[in-house]
This record gives C-alpha cells, sequence and structure tokens, in this order.
C-alpha cells in the first residue's frame, strides 16, 4: 500500500492506516506524527519494542472519531455477542475478531457514539466549523525524501469563518476545564500533531494557507462539547519539537538505530517538583522541631 504524494479526499481511517511504516525499512516511511512521538522517545527501545495493542481508551476514541467523522466506518465495528470476555468461548471470538481488524464493541457504545455526533453537530461553534467540511482528507508529502502522512479529521470549508484552520477531534475522560486540556495536550504531544499537520498541508495544498490549529474536544462521559485553539507559542513549540524528531527519524534512517546512552554518563538529578517537595518538607520537620525546642 502506498499513496502518491498530494491530498487525498475522503480518504478514511481505514485506508489511511493500512499504509504502515515498516520499521526494518525506515527510508521507505510513511512517517507519521504518532511515529515520529513514540521514536522520539528512545529510537533504540521503539525500534525493538513490537507496537503496543489498543487500550479500552484508544478503542473508545477510535469509535467516536468515525461517528463524529467518518460515520460510514462504523461497519468496521462489531458488537459483541458476549456480555464479557471470562470464557474462554469469548476471549478466542474477541481475538479472531482483532484478528481481521475488527474492533468489538458494545450495542450501547455505539448509540452513545452515535449521539456524540449529534453533539458535536449541535453546537455553536463546532457546528459551525464542521458545516460544509470534509472530513478524514489525507496528505502525503515527504521530508529528506522520505514519504511522510497525515490523516485531517475536519477541513473547514474554504468560504467559512474557520478557512485557514485545520481541526482535529479528540475524546477527553478528565474534563473539559483549562487544566484538563492543558494536561491533554502536553501529554499527549497534540502541539506536535498540530505543528506536523499544518506542515505537511501547508506544503500540499496550492489553493489555501492554514495558520491555526483547533481542537474539539468532548468528554466521553456526559458528551460536553468545547472547541479550543492552539495558542501560537505552543505551536512554535511543537514545530521545534518536530523538527528535531525529524532530523534525527531521517538520520537514523540513513545510518540506522544505535542507543543514544552508549557513550555518555551524565549527571542526573531529581525532578524539579521532587526537590521542591523534598525541600518544603524537611523545612517544616525543622520548624517544628525549633518550635517543640
Amino acid at each position: 500500500m502506498h499513496f502518491s504524494l498530494g491530498v487525498h479526499k475522503g480518504l478514511g481511517m481505514d485506508s489511511y492506516h493500512s499504509w504502515r511504516l515498516d520499521k526494518a525499512k525506515l527510508i521507505e516511511g510513511p512517517i507519521s506524527c504518532s511515529t515520529l512521538k513514540a521514536f522520539d522517545k528512545n529510537p533504540f527501545a521503539w525500534i525493538a519494542t513490537p507496537d503496543r495493542a489498543p487500550t479500552d481508551a484508544m478503542r473508545k476514541g477510535t469509535l467516536f472519531d468515525a461517528a463524529v467523522t467518518s460515520p460510514e466506518e462504523l461497519g468496521s465495528f462489531v458488537v459483541s455477542e458476549f456480555d464479557n470476555f471470562r470464557t474462554k468461548e469469548a476471549r478466542e471470538w474477541r481475538d479472531s475478531m482483532s484478528e481481521q481488524g475488527k474492533v468489538v464493541v458494545t450495542a450501547e457504545e455505539i448509540e452513545h457514539a452515535k449521539k456524540a455526533r449529534d453533539v458535536v453537530f449541535n453546537h455553536r461553534v463546532a457546528g459551525e466549523i464542521v458545516s460544509g467540511a470534509e472530513f478524514q482528507v489525507g496528505v502525503v508529502s515527504e521530508v529528506g525524501g522520505i514519504p511522510a502522512k497525515c490523516l485531517i479529521d475536519i477541513l473547514p470549508s474554504a468560504d467559512g469563518g474557520f478557512c485557514e484552520t485545520l481541526v482535529d477531534y479528540k475524546t477527553i475522560s478528565t474534563g473539559l476545564d483549562d487544566e484538563s486540556i492543558r494536561k491533554a495536550i502536553g501529554t499527549y504531544k497534540y502541539h506536535w500533531q498540530a505543528a506536523f499537520y499544518r506542515t505537511l498541508s501547508n506544503k500540499v495544498f496550492d489553493d489555501r494557507v492554514f495558520e491555526e490549529f483547533s481542537f474539539i474536544f468532548q468528554d466521553v462521559n456526559t458528551l460536553e462539547v468545547r472547541v479550543v485553539t492552539l495558542e501560537d507559542d505552543a505551536l512554535l513549540l511543537g514545530g521545534r519539537g518536530v523538527k528535531s524528531a525529524l532530523d534525527n527519524f531521517i538520520k537514523a534512517a540513513h545510518r540506522g538505530i544505535h542507543s543514544r546512552y552508549r557513550n555518555t554518563n551524565s549527571v542526573v538529578g531529581l525532578m524539579p517538583y521532587h526537590s521542591m517537595a523534598e525541600d518544603e518538607e524537611l523545612a517544616r520537620r525543622q520548624d517544628g522541631m525549633e518550635v517543640t525546642a
């Protein structure tokens, strides 16, 4: 499976994910943002570790993503025949579905995801974004001669108020308050995704220029929706991180991957919050001793 350079409208998640990176042939790509994030943490560990199986949170996120941005792909989900997977028969059935590329869900989860779509489309701001938008748009470019890809969840109409914005749909379970949103962006490096997607898109679109990146966050429990636009500083920081990771990936593709620690003897201290917490605790003890005395 391989896609040509350019924009692939209506590509869909199944087709997009069918073009996969072979870790034994990095030079052939494709580089994706998820690959970069996994690679950058420790290339040596990444190359030696099998890709992890989807978690329940990832499975639910994929279901919601399909319901909101690509409802025709809900057919790739299979409603479970069992109430749970404690029996051998149930586990064997579940595993056989996974081997066929099917994601097992419950009927209640399917209905909940469909309701999620209605809430998004009826939200005042999110509804404006998705009105006239295109969904699951594939973008293929190259970096350092290596194919690179991304899949835009929501490409707003070129004639609307979000014509210079790329939009991604995200599920969240920790709440929609500022702290929860900021933690999610930092933990999962959504700012890297924003920078990577914007860079590739601006390389291949010849009729549009994208300046901003927004997220439609939806609480998986309450289905409440919040739209946020990534601040410029965070987008620039994501760009720096992506550039560094891309540089290292390209070097690895040409020279191979070696442990970054093989020739080092580093001096390492505590994380700042550990140091501060311990220092404060010791100060409290000292104060207590002085009062007792």
